[in-house]
C-alpha cells in the first residue's frame, strides 16, 4: 500500500514502505537486541535503571548519548510503611512497566496510522493496574500473583475525524506493540477505545 503525503505529522509513510521492503529481504538484520539493567544503590529500595547497549541485527550500536538512567524505587509512603529509612519518592517499577506499555502502544498506533494513511490528530493511552503488595513483602506467597494480578486496563483515546475503517487501523495498531504482546502473555489486557 503506497501512501502519499504525511497522514501523521513527522512520519514519512514512504520511508516505512521502504523499511518494510528491506525488512522482508532479511528480517534478522533488523532484529533489535535490547538490554536494560538496574543497580541497587546499597540501601533502602532505591536503584538506578540503565538501558543499553543494544544491537541492530548482529551489529552493536555504541552511542554515548543514549546512556539513559532512571532513578527507580518506591513511593515515600510505601517506604515509610515498610520501615525504609530515608524513603524518598521515586518512579515505582510497576508504574515504569505501565508507562512502557502506554508508550509502546502509542508508537505502534501512530506507525500503523502513518502506514495506512489515517489522519491521526491526537492520541492518549492510559493504563491502570491494581497491585496487591503481599507477595513482594512476604505477607503472601508469589503464587498468589496468579489470583491478584490478573488484568490490566488500557484506555486509548484517538482524536480526529476517523471513519470506521480508520478506527480499525487505530485498534489494529495497539496489537502491533511488542510491549502489549508481552503484557498480554501474562495478563488479560482489557483495552477500550474512545474516539473524539
Amino acid at each position: 500500500m503506497e501512501v502519499v503525503g504525511m497522514a501523521v505529522a513527522g512520519i514519512d509513510a514512504r520511508q516505512i514502505e521502504t523499511f518494510n521492503k528491506e525488512y522482508s529481504k532479511s528480517p534478522k538484520s533488523f532484529t533489535l537486541g535490547l538490554e536494560a539493567r538496574t543497580i541497587w544503590e546499597g540501601r533502602g529500595l532505591g536503584n538506578l535503571g540503565k538501558v543499553g547497549p543494544w544491537k541492530l541485527g548482529t551489529n552493536p550500536i555504541k552511542n554515548p548519548a543514549r546512556d539513559f538512567s532512571v532513578q527507580l524505587g518506591s513511593w515515600r509512603e510505601v517506604g515509610d510503611a515498610l520501615g525504609v529509612e530515608g524513603a524518598a519518592d521515586r518512579i515505582e517499577p510497576v508504574e515504569t512497566a505501565l508507562m512502557a506499555l502506554c508508550s509502546c502502544v502509542t508508537e505502534a498506533i501512530t506507525l500503523n496510522c502513518a502506514r495506512t494513511g489515517v489522519n491521526l490528530e491526537g492520541l492518549e493511552v492510559r493504563a491502570n493496574l491494581d497491585v496487591d503488595p503481599g507477595p513482594i513483602t512476604g505477607a503472601k506467597e508469589p503464587v498468589d500473583w496468579e489470583k491478584s494480578l490478573r488484568s490490566v486496563k488500557l484506555d486509548v483515546t484517538a482524536q480526529g475525524k476517523l471513519s470506521k475503517k480508520e478506527q480499525q487501523m487505530v485498534e489494529e495498531g495497539a496489537t502491533r506493540s511488542p510491549v502489549h504482546h508481552i503484557f498480554s502473555r501474562a495478563l488479560d489486557v482489557r483495552t477500550s477505545f474512545r474516539y473524539a
